[in-house]
């Protein structure tokens, strides 16, 4: 427990991930390398699970949540961090804050993880939900795949994913393929492009938009369930917020 407790003051104050840096933070009469060992050992020691020590309280404020909004909100992330790792994370949105309930690393170098890791850690959340609970979920490109917005479905949670701007998209049978991107020139539009079909290998129909905030670089392809562009948006900025207060 003493381990653990300078093990947080450490990553507060250092704001950062790396060992060597935590212990630069704590106050100790170790040497940098004995104290960074001694914390190395703590961490690789397969006695302590972390999950069984963060459930029950990823539970409470779940539940605290859904007891006072009547919903659960969630924001999902993949992160590079660095040691060819990337961090997938599920967060509860409270206050413009993204609060960490469910964490996994990935070891990848670039580009995205699989979609079967993704489901890994979105299950492990969904079976601390109470049943029946209205859950609204925003994330990423990292978490756009299909697959993903299948399951979703599948348990009836509501859910904003970004999209790739290149993603092939279509209408009906009078339209041809056209990518996502190409629906919007200017910063500060919105359109609601409805009900359409997303790539062209798997054909899975979801309701579209695309949003180009003002001040951002390039427009945001959004994939959604919910039912119009101003409940989109909605969820869809209260992420924006959050993330740029990510707590870890």
């Amino acid at each position: 427990m003493h381990n653990f407790v300078w093990l947080i003051v450490g990553i507060y104050q250092s704001g950062s991930v790396y060992l060597s840096r935590i212990v630069g933070k704590i106050p100790s009469p170790a040497k940098l390398l004995s104290a960074t060992r001694r914390l190395s050992r703590l961490l690789d020691n397969p006695a302590i699970r972390v999950r069984d020590l963060d459930e029950p309280i990823a539970r409470g404020w779940l539940e605290t949540q859904l007891q006072n909004l009547g919903e659960i909100r969630l924001i999902v992330d993949g992160t590079k961090i660095g040691f060819r790792h990337q961090l997938l994370i599920v967060c509860l949105a409270y206050r413009k804050r993204a609060i960490p309930i469910a964490w996994t690393w990935v070891k990848q170098i670039k580009g995205h993880s699989s979609a079967t890791k993704h489901l890994a850690l979105l299950a492990y959340v969904h079976k601390l939900i109470p049943r029946g609970t209205a859950v609204f979920l925003v994330g990423d490109r990292e978490f756009g795949a299909v697959a993903i917005l299948r399951q979703l479905d599948h348990w009836r949670w509501f859910y904003v994913m970004r999209q790739k701007s290149a993603t092939g998209i279509w209408f009906d049978e009078n339209s041809s393929w056209r990518t996502y991107g190409s629906f919007i020139q200017t910063p500060g539009q919105s359109i609601w492009l409805g009900s359409s079909c997303l790539t062209a290998k798997e054909i899975f129909p979801v309701n579209l938009l695309v949003h180009w905030e003002v001040g951002e670089k390039e427009p945001r392809c959004l994939a959604t369930n919910l039912p119009n562009l101003s409940m989109a948006l909605c969820y869809c900025r209260r992420r924006m917020g959050s993330m740029r207060c990510l707590v870890i």
